[in-house]
């Protein structure tokens, strides 16, 4: 299944995503969803379709999700920012106010010189957990979904005397500036690449190809970052962790974003993820 949030009128609502048709599901929220879906519950109102170019589709995440993001997880991004490989994931943090769905507008806020993309494979948290060991990790991962981890590179580093801060608030947290979508697509569709890391995650903007990666290529393999995170705070279904992006940012060139780009992260198996920068 597809899963999507959108806006019609005043009211936001889960659906179910068929072609070009959203069927309205039987869940209120995406938490919801993810677990109706993990339980084979999850069910759409076939006599109620909406037409997909009717309606705002919204970041698949409810106000109250974690959106977990990972920070130098390909060995070919490690290498371009002039980094060592972390001895543990490094995780922050995105807030709700800075999500967008397919087809919003990224904001390029006035404060920005250095606007940049980052395509990332997201897995959305199927099961509630705590302190997940790493054999049943695979177990709480409910679905996968397209992420652009847009960052503000002029703002992401702070001076303080002779030291420098990493300000990841200003650098990755700004209004409407982090896409995520269409859609959330459960795993029992696409299980088998998934679990042999043969997704690709591909970066275009304005057509050309910037990243191009397979998810083997992941340096920490999505149960360790499920097991990982759920040691620090418990994980609940609809919870996001968005895992790394590939080399071929725009800072390794100096290609950064402008207005009028568009951005499109393409990963096997989801819906095109495709923004325009304001």
């Amino acid at each position: 299944m597809k899963i999507v949030r959108y806006r019609d009128g005043d009211a936001v609502s889960v659906g179910i995503l068929e072609d070009d048709k959203i069927f309205p599901a039987n869940a209120a929220s995406v938490s919801e969803a993810m677990t109706q879906a993990g339980a084979g519950a999850l069910s759409a109102d076939k006599s109620a379709a909406i037409q997909l170019s009717d309606v705002e589709l919204l970041a698949p995440v409810d106000p109250e999700t974690k959106v977990l993001c990972v920070a130098l997880n390909y060995q070919g991004h490690v290498n371009e920012t002039g980094q060592a490989v972390p001895e543990n994931p490094i995780i922050f943090f995105k807030v709700y106010h800075s999500m967008i769905g397919d087809g919003a507008e990224i904001h390029h806020h006035d404060m920005i010189t250095q606007l940049d993309y980052e395509g990332e494979l997201a897995v959305v948290i199927g099961k509630e957990g705590y302190d997940i060991p790493l054999e049943d990790a695979w177990s709480h991962v409910g679905g996968i979904s397209a992420f652009n981890d847009t960052s503000a590179r002029n703002l992401l580093w702070v001076k303080a005397g002779e030291k420098v801060f990493l300000d990841w608030y200003s650098g990755k947290c700004l209004e409407r500036s982090s896409p995520m979508g269409p859609a959330i697509v459960t795993t029992d569709e696409i299980e088998t690449e998934l679990k042999a890391g043969q997704l690709t995650v591909e970066t275009r903007v304005n057509g050309d190809v910037r990243q191009n990666a397979l998810t083997e290529e992941l340096i920490f393999k999505i149960p360790e970052l499920v097991s990982f995170c759920s040691t620090r705070v418990n994980l609940m279904p609809g919870d996001v962790i968005a895992t790394g992006t590939p080399h071929g940012v725009g800072m390794a060139s100096g290609n950064y974003l402008s207005s009028g780009d568009v951005v499109e992260i393409d990963i096997t198996g989801i819906p095109v993820l495709t923004n325009k920068v304001a």
